[in-house]
């Protein structure tokens, strides 16, 4: 055999070994990831208790959707809107502001409104509007919201709507803030101390402990929060009606998980005004 045959023969040997290989790596490559759904809730109370009560949701929507399904509550408002703008969640239940703010900073879409059992003043009923109210210790000498000039606030998140976007606008409407060249209004305009501690319940517990000196409670919150919360303090003023909740997903989920998703929770809740 002369040096060029054995040459070609050796080449030819390579290029069939290399599409072998090709054809195979396909079938060793590392098996393809179990899909999952990342589902965010919108911190309105202590998280701790918002995961206990997500565990039946979890249970009630991995056997309906056939995937791996995970519920997590991130720390603050604005972190549900990152979760869903960078992939981290697929899917929310959040506020309408918070839900508005996704639609257009992550291109989400709004699928369902909430119709839920809700505080209106001292009735509980099924409502797909709520108020949200100031709230101050009972032994407290202040009566209105105006006699608070100069002291501390406490809010669950800037982008909260009943827990920060309306009580700003209620205290515009009674000349006690002013919008500065259009833009946002400022609470320490007002207020000596200003603080956004990521929750309803966190709020009503520096209230409590006498951090601050008021603070918003919401129609929406839980049961439990809202009677013992209202039990406990003085109401010196309120705002709305406010929209209620929805359910929010990301523009990447699959359309398949998304139609599955929606009629589960139209199946297991009452929620109604699909998108």
């Amino acid at each position: 055999m002369s040096p060029r045959t054995r040459w070609l023969l050796v080449a030819a040997v390579a290029v069939v070994a290399a599409v072998l290989l090709v054809a195979v790596l396909p079938f060793t490559a590392q098996p393809a990831r179990k899909e999952k759904l990342v589902l965010a809730v919108q911190p309105t109370q202590n998280p701790a208790q918002i995961l206990e009560r997500a565990e039946r949701l979890k249970g009630y929507l991995s056997s309906r959707l056939g995937v791996e399904v995970e519920v997590y509550v991130p720390t603050s408002y604005a972190a549900v809107v990152e979760a869903l703008r960078f992939g981290t969640a697929q899917a929310a239940l959040m506020g309408s502001w918070p839900a508005a703010i996704a639609v257009k900073t992550a291109g989400a879409q709004v699928v369902l409104a909430e119709v839920r059992r809700v505080y209106v003043d001292d009735r509980y009923v099924e409502g797909t509007f709520y108020y949200s109210y100031w709230i101050v210790r009972p032994d407290s000498p202040y009566t209105k919201l105006e006699d608070l000039r100069g002291k501390s606030a406490c809010f669950p998140s800037p982008i909260s709507s009943s827990g920060y976007l309306a009580p700003m606008a209620r205290m515009v409407e009674l000349g006690l803030l002013s919008r500065k060249d259009g833009g946002a209004v400022d609470p320490k305009d007002f207020f000596s101390e200003v603080y956004f501690a990521g929750g309803y319940a966190q709020c009503y517990e520096a209230l409590m402990a006498g951090r601050v000196e008021v603070t918003v409670m919401a129609g929406d919150v839980s049961k439990e929060l809202y009677e013992r919360a209202m039990s406990s303090t003085r109401v010196i003023e309120k705002q709305g009606p406010l929209p209620s909740h929805a359910l929010v997903v990301s523009k990447n989920l699959d359309p398949k998980l998304r139609e599955a998703l929606i009629e589960a929770f139209l199946t297991s809740t009452p929620l109604t005004a699909r998108s």
